[in-house]
């Protein structure tokens, strides 16, 4: 069945060709049918990069808790020290990998949940071969948690914020006297500081290796929220103010993805998905353009203005995967910066264990009969050599839209080119996933009952099942000699701290449930890790 699928897929590919600078859409399952044991080339720029498939699995233990007393989990970010990174005798590799939460367990309302880096330990063992593997090849050892503190040493808050103002700095997202960060994007600087970008204000924090906050980066007035009315102001994510903000970063949609460029010279941080002002008639499907900013580094670690600012193209999807037009956008949740004009985005759907979307949908035999099936999850390979530089123009100082059209139409603004991506890396892979223990299912067991009583034999949720949020990246090298181009990336989730163990904020808490359709199962924190040839990349001195 999986075949069938990814053949569909490849076939709607071949045949969705769209309107000159549109998005491109996914409406069915985006698997990917490569063989197991065989490598997928994809050409960016007239250089081949390579994907050599799904090598490695690790996981959080479930009930874990970090040294402040809360669950451990929500990989939004993380990053490995690449002067920690080495290859043992044994052959198995190691190093220090730095985890970034966000907002800690808010399912049930936002919560006082200061924010925090957690270090970890790691070692490794690839697997190449074609065999199920039937024990996580890559493990954590928690190690300390560091908490990140403002400048006068109070911890922030990621409750959401109602100010703007806050120790001499503004426009700041704020509430009671606390920085209110959700932390999303992670960069690690030579001299061993953090950038860290959050979603409430579109942020960038610069941190001392010690969780001090050493100064911020504002974002220009493009990404600042405009309202109609002169009620609100700020970053507020209150539901009045969401009505009527007509311009600037969409409420939760951020800086979600940012990094350090390797030689430490740039920073680069993109929105989740496009700003207001770039989303027609707000429909979710007319937020593919996004923005993506680069500063420069070399003339202070806090710069006013980027010198790069690029519309990037998203993919559009259909979430019940029936081949009917785009009603999602596939909003980005990380970058890895290969250099100034190359990354890594992973993009993704909304759908997975913890999304809480279950439902079992009799008429869907194509999509295995999910209501909500697993449509696309990818680290696309974007350049923005030949996009339209916005840097300095009113797409920048002011609201002016950058996008025309909707829907199937949506496309840059006139005179605009945006930065494309193209699949790389492949999250749906049924059988490489299968290799390791994992699977694609979303049917929740009450949806799986009835299946049986209609006939149907379907997979069930369970916590072996793909996640729905995967948000966070790093590479390091292989340090092969053989192959010196060759190197690991790690993709991780984010669990929203859904677990039957939870404790955060000094009260315990059992995020599972067995609502029909709605079922949420043991959401493990995890990492999938693939080797990859990534030409001309110079990877952080060691």
């Amino acid at each position: 069945m999986f075949r069938s699928h990814a053949l569909r897929a490849l076939a709607l590919l071949l045949t969705s060709a769209m309107a000159a600078g549109a998005a491109t859409t996914y409406t069915t399952p985006n698997l990917d049918p490569t063989p197991v044991g065989e490598a997928k080339p994809v050409w960016l720029g007239g250089a081949k990069f390579v994907n050599k498939g799904l090598v490695g699995v690790g996981q959080l233990a479930v009930g874990a808790l970090d040294d402040r007393g809360d669950s451990l989990g929500s990989f939004s970010s993380f990053k490995i020290d690449p002067k920690t990174w080495r290859r043992n005798a044994d052959g198995s590799y190691g190093g220090t990998l730095f985890t970034l939460p966000d907002r800690g367990y808010n399912v049930q309302g936002l919560v006082d949940y200061p924010a925090r880096l957690q270090r970890f330990e790691i070692k490794f063992r690839p697997d190449y071969g074609r065999a199920p593997v039937l024990a996580p090849n890559l493990t954590l050892a928690f190690k300390a948690t560091r908490t990140l503190l403002d400048f006068k040493g109070n911890v922030t808050t990621g409750l959401d914020p109602h100010g703007d103002a806050l120790q001499g700095f503004s426009p700041v997202p704020v509430r009671h006297g606390k920085f209110a960060i959700d932390a999303e994007g992670l960069g690690l600087h030579p001299d061993g500081s953090f950038y860290i970008s959050e979603e409430y204000g579109a942020t960038i924090y610069h941190v001392a290796a010690n969780g001090r906050m050493l100064g911020l980066v504002t974002p220009p007035n493009a990404l600042l929220p405009h309202y109609s009315s002169k009620d609100f102001q700020g970053f507020t994510t209150e539901k009045k103010a969401v009505e009527v903000q007509t311009g600037g970063r969409r409420d939760n949609q951020g800086y979600e993805g940012l990094d350090v460029t390797p030689d430490g010279r740039y920073l680069v941080a993109m929105l989740q998905s496009a700003p207001r002002q770039d989303c027609p008639s707000d429909d979710d499907q007319n937020r593919a353009y996004t923005r993506m900013l680069v500063y420069d580094l070399a003339g202070g670690a806090l710069p006013t203005k980027p010198i790069g600012h690029y519309l990037v193209e998203l993919p559009t999807i259909n979430s019940f995967g029936n081949g009917k037009p785009a009603n999602k956008t596939a909003g980005q949740s990380e970058l890895i910066a290969l250099n100034r004009q190359t990354l890594l985005v992973l993009a993704r759907d909304g759908s997975g264990n913890g999304s809480g979307k279950s439902d079992y949908a009799p008429t869907a035999g194509a999509v295995g009969y999910a209501a909500h099936p697993i449509v696309y999850k990818s680290v696309m390979l974007v350049s923005t050599q030949g996009a339209t530089n916005l840097a300095g123009t009113p797409y920048e100082t002011g609201y002016t839209s950058a996008v025309r059209g909707s829907g199937a139409t949506l496309a840059p603004a006139y005179g605009l080119t945006a930065a494309r991506g193209t699949d790389f890396v492949n999250l749906l892979h049924p059988e490489q996933l299968a290799r390791f223990g994992l699977d694609l299912n979303v049917i929740g067991a009450a949806g799986a009952a009835k299946a049986v009583a209609d006939g149907h034999r379907v997979g069930v949720l369970s916590p072996a099942s793909l996640s729905a949020k995967w948000e966070a990246l790093a590479i390091v090298s292989c340090l092969d000699r053989a192959t010196p181009d060759d190197y690991f990336l790690f993709v991780g989730n984010d669990n929203d701290f859904l677990t039957a163990e939870g404790a955060m904020l000094g009260k315990s808490y059992n995020a599972l449930s067995a609502e029909p359709g709605a079922e949420i199962v043991e959401n493990l924190n995890r990492i999938l890790v693939y080797r990859v040839t990534l030409p001309g990349y110079a990877s952080p001195a060691r």
